[in-house]
C-alpha cells in the first residue's frame, strides 16, 4: 500500500520543482521607477566627505537596481534624466540634467531598476553628459550584489 502512494508523491513534487521557475520577461529592456533625490545639504552629508559609489544588485530575477550615491550634478539642474544604450554585452548608462552651467554643485542620489536583462558578463560604462566617468566588468546573475567607489 505504501508504493502506491509514493509515485504520485514523486510525481507532484516534480511538478511542483520544475514550475517554480520564472520565465525570462517579454518587457522590452529599458530603465523603470527613476527617483532623483533633491540637493542634499551639507548637514545631509554630515561634517565628513561624503563618498560617491554605485550599487547594482539583482532584483526580482532579471531585473538590475542601480543606486548611484551622491552624484554631483550643479545645484539647480532643472530634470535629471537616465538613458541607456546596449550593443552586444555593453551596457552605457548616461545621466544627464536638463540645465547646466551654475557655478554650484549639490549631491543627489539616483535610483531606478534596468532590465530585463539575461545573466552573463557585461561591460558597464557610466557617462554623465556622454562623458565616461567609470566602466566596469559586471557578472550579472541570481545574486549580484555590488559597490562601485568612485
Amino acid at each position: 500500500m505504501k508504493t502506491y502512494l509514493i509515485y504520485p508523491i514523486i510525481l507532484i513534487l516534480t511538478i511542483i520543482g520544475t514550475s517554480c521557475k520564472k520565465e525570462f520577461p517579454n518587457d522590452p529592456v529599458g530603465i523603470k521607477n527613476l527617483t532623483v533625490s533633491g540637493c542634499k545639504s551639507r548637514e545631509d552629508l554630515g561634517k565628513s566627505f561624503a563618498p560617491e559609489y554605485i550599487t547594482l544588485k539583482t532584483v526580482d530575477d532579471y531585473y538590475l537596481l542601480f543606486s548611484h550615491i551622491n552624484s554631483v550634478f550643479n545645484c539647480e539642474p532643472g530634470q535629471i534624466t537616465v538613458s541607456v544604450e546596449i550593443l552586444s554585452n555593453t551596457v552605457t548608462i548616461n545621466e544627464n540634467e536638463s540645465k547646466a552651467g551654475l557655478r554650484c554643485n549639490c549631491t543627489y542620489d539616483i535610483t531606478y531598476k534596468l532590465g530585463p536583462l539575461q545573466y552573463g558578463t557585461y561591460t558597464i560604462v557610466f557617462q554623465k553628459g556622454d562623458i565616461t566617468f567609470k566602466e566596469y566588468s559586471l557578472i550579472f546573475d541570481k545574486s549580484t550584489s555590488v559597490r562601485i567607489d568612485l
